[in-house]
Formats: C-alpha cells, structure tokens, sequence
C-alpha cells in the first residue's frame, strides 16, 4: 500500500475520531481523552518498570494516573475549544464564500444585462436620430427650396448640431457596451501608417483647439512606422484623448501628441498637455465609465465621462496598455502603448 492510501486512511480515521468525540461535547470529549491519555501512560508506566526489573505499586500507578489527569486534563478541554472555534469559523468562512460567489455571480449577470440594454437602447435611439440630423440638414442647406425666415435656418442648424452631439454620445455607450460584452472584435484590422492616422485626428480636433485657445502640437512619427489595427478606433482613441486635454487645458496652454518606438520592437504614442492636471484619485474616477472629475472646466466644457474609459477599453482590445500620470496644475501625460506584435515597418519589410 503506497504511502498516500496510508496517509488517507490515517486522516479519515481521525476524522471519524474527531465526529465521535464532537458527539460527546467539550466536556465528554475531554473526559475521554483524558481516560484514553491514562490507559496509555499506566500500561506504559508498567513496562517501563519491568524493563528496569523494578516492582510497580498500586499507589504508584494512583498517583501516575492523578497526575496524567490533573496534567492532560485542562490541556485537552482548552485544546478542544480552539477547536470548536475554529469549526465554526471555517463554517462561517465557507457561508461567506459560497455568498460571495453568488454574488459576483449575479454582479456578472447584471452586468451583461446593463450591456445589453445600453446596446439595444443606443440602437433604438440612432434611427429617430439619424431621421432628426437628416431632416434638419435638408432645411439648414435648403435643399428643397428657399427658408425666407432665418431664424428657422438658425433653429435647423442648432437641430443638426444637438443631434451629432447626441449621436455621438449614442455611439460611445454603443461602443463600450458591445466591448464589456465581448461582442467587439477586430476582424477588420489591417496594416496602415500611423503618421496618416494621427494627421487625420488631430485635424478633426484643430477647431477645438482655435475654440478654447489651446495649441495642438503634432509631433508625428515617420511614414516607415506602420500598425495592424482598426483604424477608425485608433483615430477614435485618439481624438477622445486630445479632445480632453483640450478641454481641461486653460487658454494659452498646449497639447502634444508624439511618438517614439519602445524596446522589444512595440511603439508609443503620447498626448501631453499643460492642464490643470489630475491628482491619483481623480484619475481613477476619470478612468470610470460615466466618472467626471469636478474642477474648475467642468462647468465650461460638456462631456459624459466616456472618452477615457472607452479609449483604455480600445485600446486593451489592441492587446494595448494605457499609462496616465499627472499632477495637478502641472498638466497630464497620457502614453498609448502599442505591443510589437501590432507595430510593423516598411523599412524592415523592404530590407527583407
């Protein structure tokens, strides 16, 4: 019989022991082990004797058995009551397991369904939207004739402006939602030069910049440096990041966006402003969905507290990393680390 079988036998004997002795409560166990302890010690006692040649006494096997009792007894009684109290802390700790479980269980069901309803909402809401931004842009242009009162003109442009702005709020929890529930994927990557990328952003972002009086600085990097990805979520990280730095950067200030390749052949992409910065607190709460930071732009800027979330959310969909450090009043750096195996070059490609 192999050592384990032993060693099993031995724990399910003592088990069974210990479900026998639980029977008999503090007390009765305590008094059995007790006697048990005696039965050893005296026969024990006796053997030890005779091996000596010595004669054992009726008064000495007394006097063995009052001190084996006087000794043990008090050992065995507290003994037991530890182990009663760790029994019914392993029970309570089980209770507490089994409820934690059960309730990230049904966190997780919860989860899904708030995903799922913010899916099936935003596409219940983009079809009235799309008719709203589509009618009013045939009035705001006049596509079917003249509007002689322009107030109406100036009414259908505020029209189309609220509903891109809601549009484009729709397809952020749209976005969002379909990557908590891992309904987002990227079959439709494909090679493409991150330079061109970059340009396109920042250009969509350059009126936001001339509003607010901020200075967007493009430091691209080389036409060689080339990513596998989905170009329109790049570009879409992209501008919800300079966008918010944008925002929370004071008139006079600046953004810059660089890159720079990384050891192991991975590339980064940094977006550095000279805002108001964030302390570790608030860039937990910024990295949130639906988290907004209070300070003194918020009143000034509109914003839902998705931009940041969804562009880490994209961004790990890229096998990605988002690294964010800032303090206030001395700007925030935000770093977009591309892995090596999304980053390729033309040059190496052409060397090859």
């Amino acid at each position: 019989m192999s050592g384990h079988h032993i060693s099993a036998r031995i724990r399910l004997g003592l088990d069974a022991l210990d479900a026998q002795l639980t029977r008999l409560g503090r007390f009765g166990s305590t008094a059995a082990l007790t006697a048990m302890a005696v039965c050893v010690a005296v026969p024990l006692h006796f053997l030890v004797r005779a091996l000596e040649g010595q004669p054992v006494g009726w008064l000495a096997v007394l006097n063995l058995s009052a001190e084996v009792t006087i000794v043990s007894a008090p050992i065995i009684f507290y003994a037991r009551d530890v182990i009663a109290q760790l029994k019914k802390s392993r029970t309570r700790l089980d209770e507490m397991s089994r409820r934690l479980a059960i309730s990230a269980e049904q966190a997780e069901q919860a989860n899904k369904a708030k995903s799922a309803f913010l899916a099936n909402m935003s596409h219940e809401l983009r079809t009235p939207l799309n008719a709203i931004m589509g009618f009013s842009e045939v009035m705001k242009e006049q596509h079917l004739g003249p509007v002689h009162n322009p107030r109406y003109l100036g009414y259908a442009a505020d029209i189309h402006a609220s509903g891109r702005y809601l549009l484009g709020i729709i397809n952020d929890i749209l976005d969002l939602a379909k990557i908590e529930a891992g309904k987002m994927s990227l079959e439709n990557a494909e090679e493409f030069a991150l330079r061109h990328s970059l340009e396109s952003s920042l250009g969509m972002v350059a009126d936001l910049g001339g509003k607010y009086g901020v200075r967007v600085i493009g430091e691209l990097p080389p036409e060689h440096v080339r990513l596998v990805a989905v170009d329109r979520m790049i570009r879409q990280i992209v501008i919800n990041l300079v966008g918010n730095a944008i925002k929370f950067t004071p008139a006079g200030g600046s953004v810059t966006v660089s890159g720079a390749a990384t050891p192991g052949g991975g590339y980064a992409v940094t977006v550095q402003d000279s805002g108001i910065g964030m302390t570790q607190e608030e860039i937990a709460r910024a990295l949130m969905p639906f988290g907004q930071i209070e300070n003194k732009m918020t009143a000034t800027h509109n914003g839902t507290g998705l931009g940041l979330p969804l562009a880490k959310a994209m961004l790990e969909l890229h096998d990605g990393t988002l690294d964010i450090s800032s303090r206030p009043g001395h700007g925030t750096r935000i770093v977009l680390n591309f892995p090596a195996i999304r980053v390729r070059s033309s040059r190496s490609a052409a060397a090859a």
